[in-house]
């Protein structure tokens, strides 16, 4: 005998989902779940591990780009931190799944941009006519490379990925050469693809470290990824967003030579007003990719 029938499900599931997508946006928080110790099989995941649904995934036909006009075009950056297989505890992880439905819709409804992009526009050389997004990922995770690279290469989206160059080769975080391999991708056009920022040297809160240690940490991490990777970092990701419109945080980053902070207050960056010591982004968590497009439908007000 069947208890529930298949309408009364889609009916449970659907309110589930509304409440999910009028909950409050909030900023990466330094007290959630993103930090703590994800399971093994997600921290020494291999991609063979994954047989062959990844590449299935990843063959996929592409969605066709073709965002709408619009008289006020409106940025949004998006936040990732891991990709995983199944859903997890952790706030942050977000599963493949729902993760190449949002490639899906940011491919149909937005243009892709990088912080190079987001200088040039506040300085005027560089003009949007449709909605855009900055796809960005922090902390280095080793599912950047395992999960991530194949389908942005296979979507032909260009992101940023803003590193902890004290996590690097750690277990369960990208190595250097991992990283390299990344940077040298061009596309079938020759454009480059990805790029790399900053998210400190040690993923320290900086609004609450005294002044020398917080240019130590920009500095520094600046240095080591410009020295491994050859070319110049400009934009740096708050850890924990601490820090955000903090007047100490913000003289540390210009004087360590970055052009951009990137916080994670939800939010769009408008493009004739934009405050590049001050670029919100949206901290995708791990619900659906129906929540998520509400989310962003929200942000932009359209």
């Amino acid at each position: 005998m069947r208890l529930f029938s298949r309408k009364w499900v889609r009916f449970v599931y659907g309110v589930i989902g509304l409440f999910a997508a009028l909950s409050p946006l909030v900023a990466e928080s330094s007290s959630g779940l993103a930090y703590e110790e994800a399971a093994p099989q997600v921290r020494y995941w291999r991609p063979e591990a994954a047989g062959d649904s990844l590449w299935a995934v990843a063959a996929q036909p592409v969605a066709v780009s073709n965002p709408p006009k619009r008289k006020d075009p409106k940025i949004v950056p998006v936040l990732y931190h891991n990709i995983v297989f199944g859903r997890t505890g952790n706030i942050y992880n977000r599963d493949l799944y729902n993760f190449e439905s949002d490639l899906g819709y940011l491919k149909r409804k937005y243009a892709f941009l990088g912080f190079q992009d987001l200088v040039d526009i506040h300085n005027g050389t560089k003009t949007i006519a449709t909605d855009a997004t900055v796809v960005t990922f922090d902390d280095g995770d080793l599912s950047i490379y395992a999960i991530v690279y194949p389908l942005l290469k296979a979507f032909d989206i260009p992101a940023t990925f803003f590193l902890v160059p004290t996590y690097i080769g750690q277990v369960g975080y990208m190595d250097w050469d991992q990283v390299r391999e990344m940077d040298r991708y061009r596309n079938v056009r020759g454009e480059k693809l990805f790029s790399f920022g900053s998210h400190s040297l040690t993923h320290r809160p900086l609004g609450e470290l005294p002044a020398d240690e917080v240019l130590y940490e920009m500095r520094e991490s600046k240095r080591i990824i410009e020295l491994e990777l050859g070319s110049t970092v400009i934009a740096i990701a708050l850890p924990f967003g601490s820090g955000s419109g903090d007047k100490q945080v913000l003289e540390a980053a210009r004087e360590s030579g970055y052009l951009a902070v990137r916080t994670s207050k939800p939010g769009a960056v408008f493009a004739s007003s934009m405050d590049l010591m001050n670029i919100n982004a949206f901290n995708v968590e791990n619900y659906s990719s129906d929540v998520f497009v509400q989310h962003m439908l929200r942000i932009t007000g359209r």
